[in-house]
């Protein structure tokens, strides 16, 4: 199996487990690609996909290989990255995975003045929740993740950043603004606004209700923490966020921001790289502008 062709055939297919969109990705005919798959097939004496009509999905074998080839396509661009930062020091790629928080309240900041330092960086940033980034940082197709720290250890080291709090945010002429805190008899009544059921803030805000012995009350998923914080303001529900994330409205008083019951929610914000890897001096410096950016938002 030396054909690498082949392989990047395979794995526009296993992501779009679509032969026609993956062709139209590859700039192929849908016919060729479909030869470079029967011809990995053939050579490795397996099936890679089952077909249903016009929809597909991976075989276990097919899975397996998936894996292996995103690992081998993000080797082969570690290589030429190394190669060409050892011709041209000043010359790179930084690949970066973030929340939708820390890219809208931290990045813009720390890459500013990145790019100021290593002008000639190809950058490089994917949005996602905490989880998803770890992944990808563990797969190798990002470098570094800015994340929460997660309780369990994965294979990857941690520069700490800063910690936070989480805390209900109420909208200014909610009753639980009023009194100046929240009333854990009514929490089972409240509607909530959410970010992601995916992301580690969620699966805090799961355990905190499973520890006040109330049901998670009905709750809307939103993908914007901008558009949560209006739905706020509103009176349409209420949220759990950090104080920085809605500084802003807390200064215009807008909204107001309370303490959970029953203990510090404490999260800790991090960035995270593969274990055992030695960063570049663009990668460390990259880390210490965040570190400076987020000692702003500790504050």
């Amino acid at each position: 199996m030396e054909d690498v062709h082949q392989l990047k055939s395979f794995l526009a297919v296993a992501e779009n487990l679509s032969f026609t969109r993956a062709a139209e990705s590859l700039f192929l005919t849908q016919s060729a690609v479909s030869h470079q798959i029967a011809d990995l097939e053939r050579t490795l004496g397996v099936e890679l996909f089952i077909r249903h009509g016009r929809t597909i999905e991976l075989t276990a074998s097919g899975r397996i290989l998936a894996d292996r080839a995103r690992r081998i396509f993000a080797d082969l661009r570690d290589a030429q990255a190394a190669v060409v930062a050892a011709a041209r020091p000043d010359l790179g790629r930084l690949r970066i995975g973030a929340s939708a928080a820390a890219c809208q309240y931290l990045i813009p900041e720390s890459l500013r003045e990145f790019r100021e330092c290593f002008p000639s960086y190809s950058l490089a940033i994917t949005p996602g929740d905490s989880p998803l980034v770890a992944e990808r940082v563990l797969d190798g197709s990002i470098d570094l993740g800015i994340m929460l720290k997660p309780e369990q250890r994965l294979k990857l080291t941690y520069a700490d950043l800063f910690d936070d709090e989480l805390g209900f945010v109420v909208s200014s002429l909610h009753p639980w603004a009023k009194a100046g805190k929240v009333d854990r008899k009514e929490l089972a009544k409240q509607r909530m606004v959410f970010y992601s059921r995916n992301s580690a803030t969620f699966r805090i805000v799961e355990r905190f209700f499973v520890r006040m012995k109330t049901p998670l009350p009905d709750w809307i998923e939103l993908g914007s923490m901008e558009a949560i914080k209006e739905l706020v303001k509103l009176g349409l529900g209420i949220s759990m966020m950090a104080k920085w994330i809605c500084r802003a409205e807390l200064a215009q008083k807008s909204l107001v921001w309370l303490p959970a019951p029953g203990g510090k929610l404490a999260r800790t914000w991090c960035i995270a790289c593969q274990a055992g890897r030695k960063l570049s001096i663009a990668e460390q410096t990259f880390i210490g502008l965040c570190r400076d950016a987020a000692g702003h938002l500790a504050e």
